[in-house]
């Protein structure tokens, strides 16, 4: 079985001799070959997935430079290391060596392309660390299913598992949400997947599903904007009629009179003429509407019942409560993103943090998550 390429590149790297060092530096440079173990301290592999299935492969290599014998070691070695010049698989090559076995595996083909490399040193307060860096694209590294990209590619047999001080970031392509992501990282942020070493990964881990963003989406919350301002100014103009001494039924009547005059009857004039007669007597009927309804309003009004709160007046986690309330107190994790038509990604996220608090309670089912009210009894409930 082939030796995780991961691994291989790091020990290869450790290893690389910085010949033709003098003085200080030689003896630096014999120190990384006799104790490779100390040169480095750790490994950065990121992916950031594009929508057509290609991934961008960027590998770290970090060398902490603890005095000037290491910085004199390390820029020499970063010199040769750009130029190529270094007898290290700490290349694209270790990873086009396993491509055509990857390959076959998930029946794509695939090539390492664009590949190269870079080095910087990076500091930080007091400390100072030397960085190399090889990148590549991967083509055909997700599987790409109409409106969805699954990462399916990583095997135990050529990736192997984190060791200590080694971390894989896998992120998230532009216009796409998270609908899986398994096992489950260490860490998320803005679309990125994280996991730190010492991790084990099962045969085809890590596997990340990616959808397309619904752009409908932004849509609706355009339109909902709009109709509450409407909504809002409609309000405003009610209440200035009333405080005017008009009241708002007739403010509204005499509103519709005037945009829909030829509704009122057969001809304008004698519509309007059998609407002046009946002013009279009517008015005191309007009067009488009137004082009732600005009695009712002084009334003091029943508190309402928390379903009854204005959503966007909630936070989100109250707005999950009130939804799993609705529905008996337990939900699928895909119909709270339904419901919400937030990004499955803030979904997971906001239910992982309210399952840490104790706010809500989660159950694996197949491939899919439970979610509950505490205490709502989810081994009891009928296994959706």
């Amino acid at each position: 079985m082939r030796q995780a390429a991961l691994l291989v590149a790091v020990v290869c790297l450790l290893a690389v001799p910085a010949a033709g060092a003098v003085g200080a530096p030689a003896a630096q440079s014999a120190a990384l070959q006799e104790d490779p173990g100390s040169a480095a301290s750790g490994v950065d592999v990121t992916v950031q997935i594009r929508p057509d299935g290609d991934a961008r492969w960027t590998v770290s290599s970090k060398h902490p430079l603890e005095d000037e014998n290491a910085t004199a070691a390390f820029d020499q070695l970063r010199a040769r290391f750009e130029a190529g010049e270094t007898n290290s698989e700490f290349s694209a090559d270790v990873f086009r060596a396993v491509a055509p076995s990857v390959s076959d595996r998930v029946d794509r083909e695939m090539a390492i392309r664009d590949a190269s490399r870079s080095s910087r040193v990076v500091d930080a307060g007091n400390n100072s660390t030397g960085v190399l860096t090889v990148e590549f694209t991967w083509t055909n590294f997700s599987r790409v299913e109409d409106d969805r990209l699954v990462v399916d590619a990583f095997s135990p047999t050529w990736f192997g598992d984190l060791s200590e001080n080694q971390t894989l970031t896998v992120r998230t392509p532009d216009g796409y949400d998270t609908d899986e992501v398994e096992p489950g990282p260490d860490s998320i942020s803005n679309g990125a997947y994280q996991w730190s070493g010492a991790q084990t990964f099962e045969s085809g881990e890590p596997t990340v599903v990616f959808t397309e963003a619904n752009p409908v989406v932004g849509v609706s919350v355009v339109a909902v904007a709009v109709v509450s301002i409407i909504a809002l100014l409609a309000g405003g103009a009610s209440v200035w009629a009333y405080y005017r001494g008009e009241p708002a039924l007739s403010w509204l009547r005499r509103v519709r009179d005037r945009a829909r005059p030829d509704d009122l009857g057969v001809g304008g004039e004698s519509a309007t003429e059998d609407a002046d007669e009946s002013e009279p007597a009517t008015e005191a009927a309007t009067g009488a509407a009137a004082g009732a309804g600005a009695a009712a309003a002084s009334e003091p009004e029943e508190p309402e019942e928390s379903g009854g709160v204005d959503p966007e007046l909630l936070s989100d986690e109250e707005r999950v409560e009130r939804l799993l309330r609705e529905h008996g107190g337990r939900m699928k994790q895909s119909e709270i993103v339904e419901e919400t038509r937030w990004s499955t990604a803030k979904v997971s996220q906001l239910l992982s943090s309210m399952a840490d608090d104790g706010r809500v309670e989660k159950l694996r089912i197949g491939r899919e998550n439970l979610i509950s009210l505490p205490g709502e009894g989810v081994d009891d409930g009928d296994g959706e």
